[in-house]
């Protein structure tokens, strides 16, 4: 499914901070997938299109945090993220909680720097 991006960003200080993103459609409260999988995958190529938005990319990153509805999905999330980022990924931090959609199996959020032929309203 080729939903449209619905995470946010903000920019400021030569870095892009995203809004979680989760596999939801935010009018209904619906997850896209039901599958761990699918959702991971997803969250995952919509990270890289907000931070394209921003004016960065994956190298850009500095810090991604998931969270993750049960533990159980921690072994197939550091596969997803290895897959994604190859042999220099950005740090991370993973946490397992209760997240606040039913059905919802992972959120990520990110910072990143945005080099500074791409910051927006930048001092001269």
């Amino acid at each position: 499914m080729n939903a449209p991006t619905f995470a946010r960003f903000g920019t400021g200080h030569g870095i892009v901070a995203t809004a979680g993103i989760a596999a939801i459609e935010p009018s209904t409260l619906t997850p896209l997938f039901e599958d761990f999988d699918a959702q991971a995958s997803w969250v995952l190529e919509q990270l890289d299109i907000v931070l394209r938005d921003a004016g960065a990319g994956r190298g850009d990153l500095l810090r991604v945090e998931c969270f993750l509805a049960e533990r159980r999905w921690f072994g197939a999330w550091n596969t997803h993220y290895a897959d994604h980022f190859g042999t220099t990924p950005p740090a991370r931090t993973t946490l397992v909680c209760g997240l606040p959609v039913d059905g919802l199996l992972i959120e990520v959020q990110a910072i990143a720097a945005i080099s500074p032929s791409h910051r927006r309203n930048s001092a001269p």
